[in-house]
């Protein structure tokens, strides 16, 4: 792609307002050198990351999510971001997930997709940044 591409969306932290992010992804994917498979593993990823925001970032379900997916070169980066309650500490899996793991499987879902994951407090203290990168596959590799 010649050209870096930033899309950002900002949704009401309610299941509703998923599929947003998801047809967001999609509309990006026409530009991307992305196979059917890895924009639906994508999509369950995204997905995955903003679900955890919508149920657990807001008890009182007053809150909203952010997402950016960033494009620089042969990598995508999806960012989604609540001001929520926040996460406490949370083990991301070292390497992708192929046993079953206990509690949700969102972040072991979101690790084995994504070639980075990384879940941290958000930049002012409150709320929870997820951040994933997946590097693009050359044209001809589709």
């Amino acid at each position: 792609m010649a050209n870096d591409l930033t899309v950002r969306l900002s949704f009401p932290a309610k299941p509703d307002y998923l599929l947003l992010a998801r047809l967001a992804l999609s509309g990006i994917a026409r530009q991307l050198p992305l196979g059917d498979e890895l924009l639906a593993d994508l999509k369950l990823a995204v997905t995955e990351a903003c679900g955890n925001a919508v149920r657990h970032a807001y008890p009182d379900a007053l809150g909203d999510v952010a997402v950016s997916y960033v494009v620089r070169g042969d990598v995508i980066e999806i960012l989604v971001e609540d001001q929520g309650t926040g996460l406490e500490a949370v083990a991301v899996p070292d390497e992708p997930v192929t046993v079953p793991v206990d509690g949700g499987m969102g972040l072991a879902i979101m690790r084995t997709i994504a070639d980075e994951l990384e879940v941290r407090t958000g930049s002012d203290g409150r709320g929870t940044t997820v951040r994933m990168t997946k590097r693009l596959p050359t044209a001809d590799a589709r």
